[in-house]
């Protein structure tokens, strides 16, 4: 069993080197195109320390496709995956809509070939049918507290009863109090507790797998992960040929453009 934190750009300021901790989450990115600004550095500091890490997106399936969400996210993270866990936080609005969510890790699954694991509440978890994203083996990281009292240094006592769910079978992280406190930092933590050890952390990340026996195979070509943009307010396509070194012609074909004066903004385009 593991202790840790979950941090965004509102812990801005935080020492991880002055804390003690098992594991950091991060968050990454919400929604279609937003990026936390305290993501980059938070990584850095967890590997300089050589503690295990993860990283989290935090859905708005009222605003965007799946789709976008993940473009937005992997393109965020791409550099870390196999080496932290990534996390779908499902905690917005349209929480029923169970569909978006596994059209999410579907997708993500796809392009990094890491299963993520959701984040919820244990009524959400509990509230809605997750017999598909539970049994295509999506972990689950589930939140339940007691109260919001300050706890100290993952002392537990007035952790409360476990979550309970329906859906899974176990839950690999409880996210237990909201108003947890750790000596070298003054404010208030998420704080985490992973049942497993490190090297059931590296298995969520996709960081270790079996070795086989090498076998005369004709090599395969790998393909490359394509490059997407999505299109933002002022945008056109003179101005993102330019800045991805391309042309107008070369968009407009790759992406099966009818009116090359005719992009709308969350367009997802191959770049």
């Amino acid at each position: 069993m593991m202790n840790g934190i979950d941090i965004s750009k509102w812990q801005k300021g935080l020492n991880l080197s002055k804390i003690k901790f098992d594991f950091a989450i991060i968050k990454a990115t919400e929604g279609a195109t937003y990026r936390d600004p305290s993501f980059s550095d938070f990584i850095k500091q967890a590997k300089d320390l050589g503690k295990p890490f993860g990283f989290y997106h935090y859905a708005r399936p009222e605003n965007n496709t799946a789709h976008a969400e993940v473009v937005n996210f992997y393109n965020a993270v791409k550099d870390y995956i196999g080496q932290g866990i990534p996390v779908l936080d499902w905690e917005s609005s349209a929480k029923h809509n169970v569909k978006w969510a596994k059209q999410f890790l579907d997708e993500f699954y796809s392009l990094t070939g890491v299963k993520a694991v959701i984040y919820m509440s244990e009524s959400v978890a509990n509230e809605y049918n997750w017999t598909d994203v539970a049994n295509a083996d999506y972990g689950l990281w589930v939140a339940r507290y007691r109260d919001y009292r300050p706890d100290f240094n993952y002392d537990m006592s007035n952790a409360g009863k476990k979550p309970s769910v329906k859906w899974w079978k176990f839950y690999a992280m409880w996210q237990w109090t909201s108003s947890g406190r750790l000596d070298g930092w003054s404010g208030n933590l998420d704080c985490d507790v992973f049942y497993g050890d490190v090297k059931a952390w590296n298995a969520y990340a996709g960081k270790t797998k079996e070795v086989e026996k090498p076998v005369e195979t004709k090599p395969v070509e790998e393909k490359p992960v394509e490059k997407v943009y999505i299109v933002k307010r002022g945008d056109t396509l003179t101005k993102i040929a330019k800045a991805y070194k391309t042309t107008v012609d070369a968009l407009v074909k790759k992406n099966n453009i009818k009116d090359k004066n005719k992009i709308f903004v969350g367009q997802v385009l191959k770049v």
